[in-house]
């Protein structure tokens, strides 16, 4: 499943600890902000498609690792 959406680089700024940030606004209106240092090639006024696509595999480690970590602090659940 995927789905698109276009975004505009509004702006770059600084953030709190200095990092350069780039400043993404959708179509309707959100903005995205993202380290620059992901994209170091963006420019303001580009425009962007956005993609999000699932990652299960992802998931499924996550949600693993969270298992792990309530076993850890909670110990065995009763069944």
């Amino acid at each position: 499943m995927q789905s698109r959406l276009w975004a505009t680089v509004d702006r770059i700024e600084s953030g709190e600890n200095g990092q350069e940030l780039a400043v993404l606004v959708f179509d309707e209106g959100p903005e995205l902000v993202v380290p620059r240092s992901l994209l170091p090639w963006l420019r303001r006024g580009m425009v962007l498609r956005v993609t999000f696509e699932r990652d299960e595999a992802a998931e499924h480690a996550r949600r693993a690792e969270v298992a792990q970590l309530q076993q850890e602090l909670f110990g065995r659940e009763e069944e």
